[in-house]
């Protein structure tokens, strides 16, 4: 199944250097995003090319408009528009098409005088298009809320984007809003480490599922390679559980250090929030997975069990 993917961050400002270092490809290495292929940064293109840096047209727009900004103002918006991977290779020479349709349709919407930078990453395994906007109303306000409007008002935006892209593409589908599945957005790493360790249990479970009389000698082994294949990422799993766990705990104690000294680390105390929140989304991934993890290993046989750990 192809999907039409179009996905919204709000940010308080903080954000702004690291994506735009990220988004406009200023940084000599990239650690944290290692499907990022130097040799083909070239091929990235602009939509909108900005004329300073994300926090310097941000803050231009929003003195232009003369709007008087709140401490919890949401000063600009970041989105994601990209395509199921399996889409974008079957239309690779599409792909131009299929981003400039969802940056007219983003345009109507949102206003082309408020985008500040919109640009195609054709650098990584799936292109994607990164367009961030001041959220400005028609009448200047700054209000993110207005134009994205609540959790059912981002269905109908899903839902009007998918209609959309679909006139164009019939074969791509509406995949469920995340409001029902209540899934979390995970960093394109994130996901492909979570997606390894769901195909790795699924592979297990079937092997197991599959031993009987005729063929417990074949789909033994077959189980015995798969668990060992799945026994580091259980322990890294474990690991990182940890990690996460301390790192967590440790930011919560820095909010409220922060809090307490000054009111000038307001925006430090904002990011490390930020921070936290997405510590916690991703150890709450971590839990889940793990939880199944236990669940399926708690199933295996000891007898393979034995096998496993006489062959390591």
């Amino acid at each position: 199944m192809a999907y039409a993917i179009l996905r919204f961050a709000k940010h308080k400002g903080g954000a702004s250097k690291a994506l735009s270092a990220h988004h406009e490809r200023t940084k000599e290495e990239y650690a944290s995003n290692p499907d990022i292929d130097k040799s083909r940064i070239a091929q990235n293109y602009h939509l909108v090319t900005p004329r300073w840096s994300y926090e310097q047209e941000i803050r231009h727009r929003i003195r232009t408009a003369g709007y008087r900004v709140r401490k919890d103002s949401v000063k600009f918006v970041d989105t994601l528009v990209t395509v199921s991977p399996e889409f974008a290779k079957a239309h690779d020479a599409e792909m131009p098409e299929y981003f400039n349709r969802a940056f007219e349709f983003l345009k109507e919407r949102i206003g082309e005088e408020n985008i500040i930078s919109a640009v195609v990453h054709m650098d990584e395994k799936t292109p994607h298009l990164h367009l961030c906007f001041v959220p400005l109303t028609k009448d200047k306000r700054l209000s993110a809320k207005e134009i994205l409007g609540n959790k059912k008002t981002m269905i109908r935006w899903q839902d009007d984007f998918y209609a959309c892209m679909a006139e164009r593409w019939p074969e791509l589908e509406r995949g469920a809003p995340a409001v029902e599945t209540k899934r979390r957005h995970l960093t394109p790493q994130w996901y492909k480490k979570v997606t390894a360790m769901d195909a790795k249990l699924e592979k297990l479970e079937t092997a197991l599922n599959g031993i009987n009389v005729l063929n417990a000698g074949k789909k033994r082994e077959e189980a015995v390679e798969t668990f060992k294949q799945l026994l580091p990422e259980v322990e890294s799993f474990q690991a990182e559980i940890q990690r996460m766990q301390q790192a967590v705990t440790k930011s919560l104690s820095m909010q409220r250090c922060s809090a307490e000294e000054n009111e000038a680390l307001r925006d430090e105390l904002g990011a490390e929030r930020r921070k936290s929140a997405e510590q916690r989304a991703k150890l709450a991934v971590l839990e889940e997975r793990y939880k199944k993890t236990e669940k399926l290993l708690s199933k295996v046989p000891k007898e393979l069990l034995r096998i496993s750990f006489k062959e390591k």
